[in-house]
């Protein structure tokens, strides 16, 4: 009976996201309102399984093989010297934090909406949702949900329909980002199925969804070489105004 209950509130959940009334203009209020869901059905989970009501399990934690962990860790240094890369590119070169910017201006409301601005903002993000939708969405999706499948019918069913439904849970983000993020969780299955580790799977979505909060905030701060034309120009309007004095 609590299987067929959880299994109810995971397919529900993004319909009721969908229809959710009175959603705030503050972007913080956002970010908690949408952690507290996803720890709430998570914490559901979790009590389900140490009740012995689901048919499923527990997760792989860690890898099996100690080079699969070696490579996870050479992943993750390797994403970080990327992500210290674009900082500077986007701090230093003009032409990158314009194309970004251009970019994000074509995004649809629902997801600028969800992109951090401010720094409070982009500290909440980072700390709260990112994590959270890291190790909320992985226990969900890629341990619970495809090990269901998996065992009611098979594999391929497993990542394919656990996918779906992860990329349907996105579906206030739009049709074409429901897609997208289907096929970002097919991945994301691969990548648990092949290093046989949920810490693993939730570092790297944790990344994915820490990157986006990183590249939309740095493209929105002022940059050096912005910080040299404005005073540049203030330097200018001084003279000016000296010469006429």
């Amino acid at each position: 009976m609590l299987e067929i209950t959880l299994i109810s509130a995971l397919l529900l959940f993004p319909i009721v996201d969908l229809f959710q009334v009175n959603k705030s203009e503050n972007k913080i209020v956002e970010y908690i309102k949408a952690a507290v869901m996803l720890w709430t059905l998570t914490g559901f989970l979790i009590f389900c399984f140490f009740q012995g009501a689901l048919s499923v399990k527990h997760p792989f934690l860690f890898p099996a093989d100690q080079w699969k962990g070696c490579f996870a860790i050479f992943m993750f240094i390797a994403f970080f010297v990327y992500l210290k890369y674009i900082i500077v590119s986007i701090n230093k070169n003009k032409e990158v934090k314009l194309y970004i910017l251009k970019s994000l201006e074509n995004q649809n409301e629902s997801i600028k909406g969800m992109l951090p601005e401010s720094r409070k903002e982009f500290i909440l993000f980072t700390l709260l949702l990112s994590v959270t939708a890291g190790i909320c969405e992985e226990l969900i999706f890629r341990w619970y949900l495809y090990s269901f499948l998996e065992l009611q019918v098979n594999w391929i069913v497993g990542i394919l329909g656990s996918s779906f439904v992860f990329g349907f849970w996105h579906l206030y983000l739009g049709w074409k980002h429901v897609i997208t993020t289907a096929v970002i969780g097919i991945l994301l299955c691969s990548i648990y199925l092949y290093f046989e580790s949920i810490f693993v799977v939730i570092i790297i979505h944790i990344l994915m969804d820490l990157y986006q909060g990183i590249i939309s905030y740095y493209a929105r701060l002022e940059s050096d070489w912005e910080i040299k034309l404005i005073k540049a120009n203030a330097a200018d309007e001084i003279a000016k105004a000296g010469i006429t004095a």
